[in-house]
């Protein structure tokens, strides 16, 4: 496996750090939505439009938002459920919010992300650069009947996502898919335990 391969594999790992959300809350409405061509917005924040590797899942979370929140921004708690991001850890201490920054470790790369915008409940974004990648990520979380739509978008951008267009978008939408499906897994699971 060459050079470029085991970045895209270890950034399909790392498509599990970045973040973002929306809700049906008044306030929150005019700052979280879906933007142009179906793209996640979080108090403005959105993907690399342009970029070569965009990619979006969704999953309804039959959970309350609050503890699906509370599972998702609980970073220091992130290797009980995602255990391959291990060591993950917040550098700045309380809730995350424009600024923080924090560090994990997919496949052995030390990534530090850094918090672009936050809406409790309702949305985060991220950076993630690792190994020549710019990822701008997001995750939503929208009450809908039945639960909670959770949704993350990705984009993707840099010299070795170039060298393989098709590689990097097969890596996110798996990465983005599996990131969701936990959440999902993790969340019911808790929700339904005494």
């Amino acid at each position: 496996m060459n050079h470029s391969s085991t970045v895209l594999r270890g950034a399909g790992i790392a498509a599990l750090s970045v973040t973002a959300a929306l809700a049906m809350v008044p306030s929150a409405a005019a700052e979280s939505r879906t933007g142009n061509r179906g793209h996640e917005v979080c108090r403005g924040v959105t993907v690399e439009k342009g970029a070569p590797v965009i990619s979006k899942a969704s999953v309804l979370v039959k959970a309350p938002v609050s503890a699906i929140w509370r599972l998702h921004t609980d970073i220091d708690a992130w290797s009980g459920w995602i255990p391959e991001i291990t060591p993950a850890s917040k550098n700045t201490p309380g809730p995350l919010r424009p600024g923080s920054t924090f560090s994990w470790s997919p496949q052995n790369m030390k990534v530090t992300s850094t918090v672009t915008a936050v809406l409790p409940q309702v949305c985060t974004a991220w950076a993630a650069p690792v190994n020549g990648i710019d990822g701008v990520h997001l995750f939503t979380f929208k009450p809908v009947r039945g639960g909670v739509l959770v949704t993350t978008e990705e984009s993707w951008s840099g010299a070795p996502v170039e060298a393989d267009v098709p590689g990097s978008q097969a890596s996110l939408d798996a990465g983005l898919r599996d990131w969701v499906n936990r959440i999902k897994d993790t969340a019911e699971s808790r929700a339904n335990c005494p």
